[in-house]
């Protein structure tokens, strides 16, 4: 492990409006950081960019003659958190989907709800317009596993339209007409006559995925396999044949396709982009890094790239960067001492020392290097140590020193729970992989491991929560809209299966002293003879996502980050105040607390923080 000092974020002894009891928010900025951009959607004067981290908007000063005078604001924290991979705007709709759904705004991205989709959670891959969207509202969308999606109310409500598809995986989606679309899949190329509601496969692809489909300027349609290989149909997505071997081409790993409004193509790979003036015969590389999505603005040309985007305003011959936009997915907060972690799966961490009250002075940020990414979850032990999930298996981590240590040799996928009681040589640790199917146990803090056999069945696991005395596990079914609460007193070997509710809100955020676990609004604290206590937090805007607690002087302290806001209550749950005066509600990420400080991280990598 290695440390990097990143560029200095700022740090103001005032903030962004008055705490409880009149306190100010003071603030402290993470430097801007190189991110994926996945999805953009441009609209009149700003430009919307969707990654890691959520979504951002970039607006252009009026006044300014250069496309880099203008500035990114952060967008809100779309619930649950997840990465936006696709995003259209239209007028004052605008839409947001990846792996957690869709989401859709009428207020320009001031306020936002999940969809309702027909499917339950999907993972979105393309969205696309119907051509007469100003009179049917029609959208189709693409997905991971469950084929084509359908809205006939501008976004609102899904339902699934995938008669006749022998594939599930939707790459892309093109519409030709006002009921004409095609579907690209991971194997072949399907057509739609209704306006998406019947397919039937126009293309059989012997060469594997079929990544992304354009129409043509002369009027038909191109398509991108993963190899590298072209096809071409005439305008009725009928006759498809290869076109002949360009250079360049082969292994390049196709991302996106595009056509601009002046009949030029250009095609996002890993090794860069290419860019075509003769329909795809021949290909010219324009710049150099990996480009997952093109679209057209008033005049200008963007890209999202792996570092974040690019502007072109001579038809995509040159590219010039905007500012890194604020789309790292750094949502966590995790203090450690004196010292404050911000965590996320696919990009290193940073570490900061928290300022003291008062101070003026400039914060230096370090970035954590050489960890193999995605981290899949992470745990402070100590002052000093820090556990980290991965696709190495658990570390134990010393970062002052950068010494590590590999606890457990099995690759840890997806999201991973790790939770401990105890100290020293003899403290318990617990690892769970989030499908709720592997479950690891160490009695002698990591020195050995055994590997357990959970019942939760095919239901995901949504919290992992040790005590001294037990351990309980929540987990959910997202077809059922279901949690179930579970208890062992033999170290995981055995469970009891508890209480049960339903809910559509698919996190369960826990808490360790005080025992207590958020299901939906509801916080359930436990009470000593075995049973749980509720206590609703929050209003609407979806259920508890954080619980933390401090002690202060002879008082333990609880916070709760949930719908509505920030929440303390100093009398263990019977009663809540909220905290989040002077703060943007939809954009706080994740809280966190110590002893003396109050700290709340909003998106774009801004921490308020204030005294308790």
């Amino acid at each position: 492990m290695s440390w990097t000092t990143e560029e200095m974020g700022q740090h103001s002894g005032e903030g962004s409006g008055g705490g409880a009891g009149g306190q100010v928010w003071r603030e402290l900025v993470a430097p801007a950081l190189p991110t994926p951009v996945y999805a953009l959607a441009p609209a009149p004067g700003r430009l919307w960019a969707g990654g890691l981290g959520g979504i951002a908007c970039y607006r252009l000063a009026a006044e300014a003659q250069s496309e880099e005078a203008g500035s990114w604001e952060a967008g809100p924290v779309l619930l649950p958190p997840a990465p936006v991979t696709v995003l259209w705007a239209y007028g004052n709709l605008l839409l947001a989907g990846g792996n957690g759904g869709l989401a859709y705004s009428l207020t320009g991205g001031a306020g936002w709800q999940r969809a309702e989709i027909e499917d339950g959670s999907v993972g979105v891959t393309v969205l696309a317009p119907s051509p007469g969207f100003a009179s049917d509202n029609t959208l189709l969308a693409g997905t991971l596993a469950n084929g084509v999606l359908r809205s006939s109310d501008g976004g609102r409500t899904w339902r699934n339209v995938s008669f006749g598809l022998q594939s599930q995986e939707i790459t892309d989606l093109l519409w030709l007409d006002r009921l004409t679309v095609l579907a690209a899949t991971d194997e072949g190329v399907y057509r739609s006559r209704d306006g998406g509601r019947g397919w039937r496969r126009v293309l059989e692809s012997s060469e594997g995925v079929v990544e992304a489909l354009t129409r043509l300027p002369a009027g038909g349609v191109l398509a991108v396999l993963e190899s590298g290989a072209l096809l071409q149909a005439n305008a009725e997505g009928e006759g498809w044949q290869p076109l002949p071997a360009a250079d360049g081409l082969e292994g390049a790993q196709p991302l996106s396709l595009f056509t601009t409004e002046a009949g030029t193509l250009l095609l996002g790979t890993q090794r860069g982009l290419l860019r075509s003036t003769d329909g795809g015969s021949h290909w010219e590389a324009v710049d150099g890094r990996p480009v997952h999505i093109c679209r057209q603005g008033p005049g200008r040309l963007y890209a999202g790239s792996d570092g974040g985007v690019l502007v072109s305003t001579d038809d995509g011959q040159r590219w010039q960067e905007l500012p890194l936009p604020p789309l790292h997915d750094l949502l966590r907060l995790q203090p450690q001492g004196e010292r404050l972690w911000l965590l996320g799966a696919h990009t290193a961490p940073l570490q900061v020392r928290l300022p003291a009250d008062g101070a003026t002075e400039a914060a230096e940020w370090r970035r954590l290097e050489g960890l193999t990414l995605p981290l899949t979850g992470w745990a402070a032990l100590d002052e000093e140590a820090l556990l980290v999930a991965g696709p190495e298996g658990l570390l134990r981590l010393w970062p002052a020193s950068g010494e590590h240590q590999l606890l457990l040799a099995e690759p840890l996928e997806g999201n991973t729970l790790i939770t401990w009681a105890g100290a020293g040589r003899s403290r318990h640790i617990w690892v769970a992989s989030g499908d709720g199917r592997r479950l690891w146990h160490s009695a002698n803090d990591g020195a050995s491991w055994r590997q357990l056999t959970p019942p939760f069945g095919v239901a995901l696991l949504a919290a992992l929560q040790a005590t001294p005395e037990h351990l309980v596990a929540a987990t959910y079914d997202p077809r059922q809209y279901h949690v179930c609460l579970w208890y062992s007193t033999d170290d995981g070997s055995n469970w009891i299966r508890g209480l049960e509710a339903d809910t559509n809100w698919p996190l369960v955020a826990s808490c360790g002293e005080p025992l207590a676990l958020g299901v939906g609004n509801i916080l359930l604290l436990a009470t000593p003879d075995g049973n749980w206590r509720r206590s609703a937090v929050g209003h609407g805007g979806g259920g508890i996502r954080r619980v933390v607690s401090c002690q202060q002087a002879e008082r333990r302290l609880l916070f709760v980050l949930a719908g509505g806001g920030i929440f303390r209550s100093d009398d263990l749950g019977q009663s809540w105040q909220a905290q989040h005066e002077g703060l943007p509600l939809v954009r706080i990420a994740d809280i966190a607390c110590t002893s003396t400080t109050l700290l709340a991280l909003l998106s774009g990598g801004v921490i308020c923080q204030r005294s308790l």
